[in-house]
């Protein structure tokens, strides 16, 4: 009675799956190219029920050994146009222009994590290939996975690996096996998330190395300074696509004149200072009271370290020297906003 059960539920999963699979009568599809390239040529995909348009017209070229960062808010479809290069979504038009799907190595946000040993776990998904234990070491020592060996007898040794490993130590173990496998092309879906900055820096320094051609997903600001390129997936299925120098300016404008546009609501609901001025001091020919748009992006002469801003807002010192090296502003504690002068006659932190 319960192989009867199995088979009924197999036999349900196998009548789905041939549903799942049917090419829809009269709806387009994107078109995959199989060539040692990545490139989408006009592009338009959609979700499998046609019902929704992800990214429209969407024609760019990832060049051999540069890296392109995907970012966007969440639901906008970065994990998507993955999903398109793996095969998994076709809805649409135009053509996918990608190498065959065995010299891609993904590395999704949580790694997958065989069965079986060390040795395995980082020669995936080529586990039959020769690579001595020199070599295998001095991966782990790349990755930071060093005292990995610590923990167990041997790279032969089998252990619930998912269990034992936290998420962090996942994903260097996803490294690994890039580093490892050396493939031509490299996907990564949110691959350092659970990573501190210092070891995710690491990670891409080590893939830049491998010379590898790698398409990247991520939020943090810090995986600016490994990628060339900018793909910003947008509302109403728009998209820019800037080099990193291009989108830092941009987003730099954007920020000041949201900050100039705030400012200036503010003062509107001041009160109207020429009918409630104090006639005591016009009568004494005394200067008014200093304006508050005296303080909109105007800087002090005096500045601030790295390290007086640490202890003035919430951010480490490794995010206020990457937020200055990227032109970006600070509010502090105060609720001031600074921002670095990178001037070299003053290298510090001015009030805006």
């Amino acid at each position: 009675a319960q192989f009867s059960s199995y088979v009924e539920r197999l036999s349900q999963f196998s009548q789905a799956l041939e549903e799942v699979i049917k090419q829809p009568e009269n709806l387009s599809t994107i078109k995959t190219i199989e060539e040692n390239q990545f490139s989408f040529e006009d592009v338009t995909l959609q979700t499998p029920d046609y019902e929704q348009v992800i990214v429209e017209n969407l024609s760019l070229s990832v060049q051999p050994g540069q890296g392109l960062l995907i970012v966007g808010p969440s639901g906008r479809g970065k994990s998507s146009l993955l999903r398109a290069i793996a095969g998994l979504w076709n809805a649409g038009t135009g053509r996918l222009v990608r190498p065959p799907l065995e010299e891609v190595l993904f590395l999704p946000q949580r790694p997958y994590i065989i069965l079986g040993t060390l040795r395995e776990q980082l020669l995936y998904p080529n586990r039959n290939q020769e690579t001595n234990e020199i070599r295998l070491r001095e991966v782990l020592q790349e990755v930071n996975l060093q005292n990995l060996l610590n923990r167990v007898n041997s790279f032969d040794t089998e252990e619930p690996w998912e269990n034992i490993l936290s998420l962090g130590e996942q994903q260097r173990l996803a490294f690994a096996r890039v580093l490892i496998t050396r493939p031509s092309f490299t996907i990564l879906d949110e691959a350092t998330s659970a990573l501190d900055l210092n070891n995710e820096e690491n990670l891409y320094r080590q893939l830049q190395k491998t010379h590898t051609t790698f398409i990247s997903v991520g939020h943090r600001e810090s995986l600016f300074n490994y990628h060339q390129w900018v793909l910003e997936l947008s509302s109403n299925s728009h998209w820019q696509l800037l080099t990193v120098e291009e989108y830092r300016r941009q987003k730099a404008k954007e920020i000041i004149n949201i900050s100039v546009d705030n400012s200036q609501a503010r003062l509107e609901d001041l009160p109207n200072q020429e009918t409630e001025v104090n006639p005591k001091i016009n009568s004494a020919k005394e200067p008014p009271p200093e304006s508050p748009t005296t303080t909109i992006l105007t800087e002090v002469e005096e500045g601030l370290s790295h390290a007086q801003m640490k202890e003035l807002s919430d951010y480490s010192l490794s995010s206020i020297r990457s937020k200055a090296s990227q032109g970006k502003s600070i509010t502090g504690k105060d609720g001031l906003t600074y921002r670095y002068d990178k001037d070299p006659k003053i290298l510090k932190w001015l009030r805006v």
